[in-house]
């Protein structure tokens, strides 16, 4: 069987900010930017992907969505970099499990994915996952936040190919933490949309991404919109290198996040 190029871009998840990316099942294989898809990683072969991202923010949106500024004076801005890694295992064609770590091992995501309906033209997957919380530097053991603490979730992927150049990964999943948080976290749901485009025989993919993320604490409702245009070049037999741009455009009591994304997917046999 010929190697499939699937990755998942933590840079993505990433650009959700700070407790989001804990909050969400890691590990798994993707085709596009934002959304997982059905396939997984071929049996007994295994990805291997690093990944980094760059946020910069100013803004912010109120508990009544309405956008403002951060910080006291405007020539003020927040950055954030960081890197990630991901190490998927294909088994049976029908299955794969995943782990992703951050780079200074932080935390730690465990994934399994299972293909339930896979036709021509559509297809369906399960999967669900555990989040770990590891850890660097000095903490408080009797106030536990969010990043702190144990997360489970469950969720499903659907992806339909109108035709050989044209597909769409759709997903739904929801994560919610094992143990009581400092700011009483509740549990999230987020959604996905992704569209691919294959242009040059196969070799590069056009890419319009959107994601959507709400969640709960005692300080309310959060919620945000990102958009993320990106693409994928696929001239290598074994690998893939991914971009992506994204943008939040609406949100409720969270940053506004512009950024950036890449990631290189190797395939082992």
């Amino acid at each position: 069987m010929n190697i499939k190029k699937y990755f998942f871009i933590v840079a993505a998840v990433l650009l959700l900010g700070g407790n989001k990316l804990f909050a969400q099942i890691g590990g798994l294989s993707g085709s596009k930017l934002i959304s997982y898809t059905v396939d997984v990683v071929d049996d007994r072969k295994i990805e291997c992907e690093p990944a980094f991202y760059y946020l910069a923010s100013d803004k912010y949106w109120d508990n009544e969505h309405h956008l403002t500024g951060r910080f006291s004076t405007s020539d003020s801005i927040e950055k954030n970099s960081g890197m990630g890694f991901r190490f998927t295992y294909g088994l049976w064609d029908k299955m794969e499990v995943g782990l992703s770590v951050t780079s200074v091992i932080s935390s730690a995501s465990v994934g399994l994915r299972y293909v339930i309906l896979q036709k021509d033209k559509y297809a369906l997957a399960a999967m669900t996952g555990l989040n770990i919380p590891l850890g660097n530097g000095v903490f408080n053991k009797n106030i536990r936040f969010a990043e702190r603490a144990f997360a489970a979730g469950a969720g499903a992927v659907g992806t339909i190919n109108p035709n050989s150049n044209l597909s769409i990964d759709l997903q739904a999943q929801y994560m919610g933490y094992l143990e009581k948080t400092a700011d009483d976290d509740k549990g999230g749901l987020y959604l996905s949309a992704d569209a691919g485009y294959y242009i040059m025989n196969h070799t590069f993919q056009l890419i319009g991404a959107a994601g959507f993320y709400s969640v709960k604490n005692k300080e309310g409702s959060h919620q945000v919109v990102t958009l993320d245009p990106g693409f994928t070049v696929e001239t290598g037999k074994s690998f893939i290198i991914v971009v992506g741009f994204p943008f939040d455009v609406y949100g409720k009591n969270e940053a506004k996040n512009t950024g950036f994304s890449f990631a290189l997917t190797i395939t082992l046999d």
